[in-house]
């Protein structure tokens, strides 16, 4: 297989220059310079760093399936990419084949494969043979999740500060190809011949991945930095505080020509916040609380953040419905009887309505349920006989009595319509709502004593109805 095939390759170099090969390089080329660009890591680009078209395969990248020393072959750009999946300029998804079907087993790993060459060292003469001699930092979305990645056959996981693999793989809580994983690979590069291996943890239908060149560190960079904070702290680097997830520079000058520049990459752990809505009965409580409000506790959480839990709750009272105080209406009318709002009623007649409607006289039931029980309360209601009339006179002094001219009845009107005129037919009141009247004004202006003529029309249970009459203004 090619990973064995490289492991021994590796070996046989290192058997020349223990048996006596002059030149102690003789694994890298050249002595000193700077590695690949960042875009030669951009799935699916081409040389001349832009995109390859969709169908074709990758000329750096390989793949192969359920094992890292599988056989490899040419990965392909996916003809269509999916609907939501992230995106990144120069480069493409690239699987298995143009259409990205995955086949097989329902849960699968690929390793999708490049390799490159490192020189011997540095500019500044620092060996790539040294961890942190040399930062990768790339970009990774996938369907569904990054599971591992190897650096010369060892996993990096370990060096990423817990990013993957994710708690489930196969199934991550992000819609397929949107979550994005920034990673910066500082460990276990050397000089020469080098590979870099991603696993993909996929379920059918489609495998995909995605790799994009981040911060690209200049060469001569002589340490990296890798720091964790929380959520709204900040990171003390160099002359700046840094408090955004990310790559940062600082660059330490000197008298040669090879500044000492550090690196840092900072990973900001998120704070864990708990939403809970609750209702409990009077006399109950909830978390230490018993009282309806909003309440907010602050914890330490397990990654050494806060974790702040919110507490929506409300302390609900046993039912108590209220039927009204009204026990009589006219005949041929109909009263409602809304007891309020609850989870559940029964009436007296079984009905289980939020209302009821009472058309003639009885005693009148319901029991209503909340969360805290359930209430029986009853009212006895009569019906009586009632008149429809106006009076003959008002007084609108303000003192409180008869100051208006309006309809005297019980009676709930379907239609009203009540006019009054002065003694030359001049219009100077009229209204639709049988609960208003006159209060002897017209246009703002209080009007004469004296005589003055109404006309109403209505409409109740016995059908249509006018009447006309006279009345006496009093000042």
């Amino acid at each position: 297989m090619y990973f064995l095939q490289h492991y021994n390759l590796v070996k046989v170099a290192i058997f020349l220059s223990v048996i006596g090969v002059n030149n102690s390089f003789a694994q890298c080329s050249p002595l000193k310079g700077a590695p690949p660009s960042n875009l030669f890591f951009n799935s699916g680009s081409n040389p001349a760093g832009g995109i390859i078209s969709g169908s074709s395969p990758d000329p750096n990248w390989t793949v192969t399936t359920d094992s890292i020393t599988g056989t490899y072959a040419p990965a392909f750009a996916l003809s269509s990419t999916p609907a939501g999946y992230n995106s990144a300029a120069g480069a493409e998804w690239i699987s298995v084949n143009p259409q990205g079907q995955q086949t097989g087993p329902v849960q699968r790993l690929f390793f999708f494969e490049i390799s490159f060459n490192l020189p011997c060292s540095n500019i500044c003469g620092n060996s790539f043979n040294n961890n942190n001699a040399y930062c990768l930092g790339l970009d990774l979305s996938a369907d569904n999740s990054i599971y591992e990645i190897y650096v010369n056959g060892v996993p990096q996981s370990p060096n990423l500060g817990g990013l993957i693999p994710v708690a489930n793989p196969f199934a991550p809580s992000a819609p397929a190809g949107t979550l994005e994983v920034p990673v910066e690979l500082c460990y276990n590069w050397k000089a020469g011949q080098n590979t870099l291996v991603i696993v993909v943890a996929s379920s059918p239908p489609v495998v995909a991945l995605l790799v994009q060149a981040a911060v690209e560190f200049p060469p001569t960079v002589s340490n990296y930095i890798v720091a964790t904070i929380c959520q709204g702290d900040s990171f003390h680097f160099g002359n700046q505080y840094v408090y955004k997830q990310g790559f940062a520079i600082d660059t330490i000058q000197r008298a040669s020509l090879c500044d000492s520049i550090v690196a840092l990459n900072l990973l900001v752990k998120p704070e864990s916040f708990t939403r809970i809505t609750d209702t409990i009965c009077n006399g109950q409580s909830f978390l230490g609380y018993n009282t309806s409000g909003i309440y907010q506790d602050t914890f330490s959480a397990i990654n050494g953040c806060d974790s702040i839990r919110t507490i929506n709750l409300t302390v609900e009272n046993s039912p108590d419905p209220d039927l009204g105080n009204i026990t009589e209406f006219c005949t041929g009318d109909s009263l409602i009887l809304t007891p309020g709002k609850f989870s559940s009623y029964s009436w007296q007649d079984g009905s289980v309505s939020d209302h009821f409607v009472v058309k003639k006289s009885g005693t009148y039931s319901v029991t209503v349920t909340n969360t805290c029980g359930s209430t029986t309360k009853a009212i006895t209601i009569i019906t009586k006989n009632c008149f429809i009339n106006f009076p003959n006179a008002f007084t609108p002094n303000h003192d409180g009595k008869n100051d208006v001219f309006r309809i005297l009845t019980q009676y709930q009107l379907q239609e009203y319509d009540l006019r009054i005129y002065n003694r030359w037919g001049q219009k100077l009141f009229e209204t639709q709502n049988q609960g208003t009247g006159w209060d002897g004004t017209f246009n703002g202006t209080a009007q004469e004593a004296g005589a003055y003529v109404w006309f109403c029309s209505f409409k109740n249970y016995a059908g249509s109805k006018t009447m006309k009459g006279t009345l006496i203004l009093v000042r």
